[in-house]
């Protein structure tokens, strides 16, 4: 049986990250006014020693992230807090957040994915100011005792590799998604630890589409928007065909939902029922980032320095993927600096001053690899070829 909810918006929502304190208070009555109105949620969550609080009236969103997140003490001070109101007459789906108060406002939204970036966000926003602690949005695996981040834009087999890397015999998931490192803590033990915040993967389900095993999985798992209608997919080709696969839709094979039918569907998967709990880790000694692009024209690998890694992380080019922006900019170039959509407060000198440290001081190798013109496997083989010299 599919436990599946379809929400309003699949996608982000517009929003404003830099709302001033009088005007957010001014939406905050509103939304308040609503919750209070009717049956609402609380819980608070505790990300790497931040407590974000979250408080709304979506049971769907409420479940997430619950399964999500580790839990913090309901006594424990808030840091930063997330309202979410559905069902406000007379506004749009938006997002609104207040830095003076790490706050953050939604509106008529139950769409997980924004939520949990923004909690991400309002949490390294935290960490960054107060504990010098750098937040990268990218997959971290520890293969043998070596860390692994990588980071890249959608659609270019961050996931793919990050899954290789996992399946090898020493290979642990630390985090899918994102990874905190304590700068503080790097000095003091002479080498960077990269940890993530998250007891769920929020996956895509479109990854069953190469991994037919992910589909006992996800049906055991909470999904969000996956589709369950022939109708409903942009994939037919013919009476009974998929343009995904070569082969028959699932539909007319008897399934009565498809994972890959929508680019923006989800599974929240516990770490450990990916491969079994000795393949998960807390956390992993960082020796290792690889940047990945997909296209036909680069060379498969480049080895980079602290300036050319900066240069490439801070342009942050990609093609928008369904799902990830407005569907008018769907196959377009984009532009998303540090490859990282969920930093509220963008602090381009902090960021270069963290990706120098990691590169020069505690020489991490990094790598930018092409995953267009080669296999998963040939890339695959350059990130174990790179880790056995680390």
């Amino acid at each position: 049986m599919l436990d599946n909810y379809v929400t309003a918006s699949t996608t982000r929502v517009k929003s404003d990250k830099n709302v001033p304190r009088s005007r957010f208070d001014e939406l905050k009555h509103r939304a308040e006014k609503k919750l209070n109105s009717s049956s609402s949620f609380n819980a608070k969550a505790n990300l790497n020693g931040v407590v974000v609080e979250f408080w709304g009236n979506s049971q769907h969103q409420y479940d997430f992230w619950r399964l999500n997140w580790n839990e913090a003490k309901a006594n424990s001070t808030t840091d930063a807090r997330i309202i979410s109101a559905f069902g406000v007459q007379d506004s749009e789906p938006s997002a609104f957040y207040c830095p003076e108060i790490h706050e953050s406002l939604f509106f008529n939204t139950e769409y997980y994915g924004q939520c949990k970036s923004w909690a991400l966000g309002m949490a390294a926003a935290v960490l960054e100011t107060s504990r010098n602690t750098h937040s990268i949005h990218g997959a971290c695996v520890d293969v043998d005792g070596k860390g692994v981040i990588i980071v890249a834009p959608t659609g270019t087999g961050k996931t793919t590799q990050a899954f290789k890397l996992m399946e090898v015999p020493g290979g642990r998931i630390v985090g899918d998604d994102w990874v905190y490192i304590d700068h503080r803590e790097g000095r003091r033990r002479g080498h960077l630890v990269g940890r993530q915040p998250e007891k769920s993967l929020y996956m895509r389900t479109e990854s069953q589409l190469n991994k037919d095993w992910l589909r006992k999985i996800f049906d055991e798992s909470k999904c969000e928007n996956v589709v369950t209608s022939k109708s409903k997919c942009e994939f037919t080709q013919g009476p009974t065909g998929c343009k995904l696969t070569g082969r028959n839709c699932v539909f007319d094979d008897g399934f009565e939902w498809c994972y890959y039918a929508f680019g923006n569907s989800r599974a929240l998967v516990p770490r450990e029922e990916l491969f079994g709990i000795d393949k998960v880790a807390d956390e992993a000694r960082i020796r290792l980032l690889v940047l990945l692009r997909r296209d036909d024209r680069s060379p498969p690998e480049v080895k980079l320095d602290a300036d050319d890694a900066i240069q490439v992380l801070r342009k942050g080019e990609y093609m928008i993927r369904p799902g990830a922006g407005p569907k008018e900019m769907w196959g377009h170039m984009g532009y998303e600096p540090w490859y990282n959509p969920y930093l509220l407060h963008l602090d381009h000198a902090r960021q270069e001053e963290f990706f120098r440290t990691m590169i020069s001081r505690f020489r991490v190798k990094c790598l930018l690899l092409n995953t267009g013109i080669e296999s998963v496997e040939a890339t695959h083989k350059r990130i174990m070829s790179a880790l056995q010299t680390c």
